[in-house]
């Protein structure tokens, strides 16, 4: 496992990445999910390479490499990433987001769209506005989204005990494995999706605390509202998927003007990486 980079903000935090793909390559923030990291996109560093594409992926605060900021925001997120890539020398720039780093994407489009080519939101969850939100959602997920709206200091604990699990390569394999539809078990054994277990864990080395703000980001007001978003949004879902179902796509569809949706038939919630050379495609 390679050691982070680097950046500190003007605030005086510290916010960790982990680059990917070509160096000399169009720009690309990486938004990771939840209980995940910088590490996540590990398994698609060669596909990056191959297309010219420098993915720059990111540890949300508390999360992995970067500092702890009590009572963050969606909002707030979008202006780290702006100070971020003016250190890196990004005046223009892709943002793409897999699971609870959608709705990260969905902040860049709508505060930072005059300086993102392009942006795609991977399997990502949704408001829960709507009715029928987490309609074949597993229920250890319902669990955590009601949870986290209704009582979030109950979350706690919770994420705590999760945090310490899933260091473990018998649960995390299990973990994962009991949320993939047929189309993807075989990348349980695949040597390339190797660097995601070894990331499992990464979010949390320095305590639940990043996982539980990240849960309480996601579940308090946004601040903005999807249809406010002036630049085209490509959305990736799969059919299959039980953790982030095929609903929530539809939303962001129907919700961000000239939004642009592929369902991928019998898929989960790993198209990320079953599907990476398309998604990459999309952003260039």
């Amino acid at each position: 496992m390679t050691q982070a980079s680097y950046v500190q903000l003007s605030e005086g935090r510290q916010i960790g990445f982990q680059e990917y793909g070509d160096p000399d390559g169009k720009p690309v923030f990486f938004f990771h999910g939840w209980l995940g990291s910088r590490l996540d996109f590990a398994p698609n560093s060669e596909i990056a390479t191959e297309l010219g594409v420098r993915v720059i992926s990111v540890d949300r605060p508390g999360c992995g490499a970067s500092d702890f900021q009590r009572g963050r925001t969606l909002l707030g997120w979008t202006r780290d990433i702006a100070e971020l890539a003016d250190e890196l020398g990004f005046e223009r720039f892709a943002v793409c987001g897999h699971s609870f780093g959608g709705p990260f994407v969905a902040a860049c489009a709508k505060e930072l769209g005059d300086r993102i080519t392009s942006a795609s939101i991977v399997a990502g969850i949704s408001p829960l506005s709507f009715k029928g939100a987490t309609k074949g959602m597993m229920s250890m997920v319902r669990f955590i989204l009601w949870v986290g709206g209704f009582a979030p200091q109950l979350l706690r604990p919770y994420v705590a005990l999760m945090s310490k699990m899933i260091k473990s390569p018998g649960f995390s394999r299990k973990m994962v494995g009991s949320q993939l539809p047929d189309a993807e078990l075989a990348l349980l054994d695949s040597p390339r999706f190797e660097g995601f277990f070894e990331g499992l864990g990464e979010m949390t080395k320095n305590g639940s605390k990043g996982a539980y703000w990240d849960a309480r980001v996601f579940m308090n007001k946004w601040g903005f509202d999807c249809s406010e978003i002036q630049i085209p949004v490509s959305l990736f879902y799969g059919t299959a998927d039980k953790n982030v179902p095929i609903q929530m796509g539809e939303y962001y569809r129907d919700a961000i003007p000239g939004a642009k949706a592929i369902f991928y038939e019998d898929e989960g919630h790993f198209i990320m990486f079953t599907r990476a050379r398309e998604i990459l495609n999309s952003l260039i």
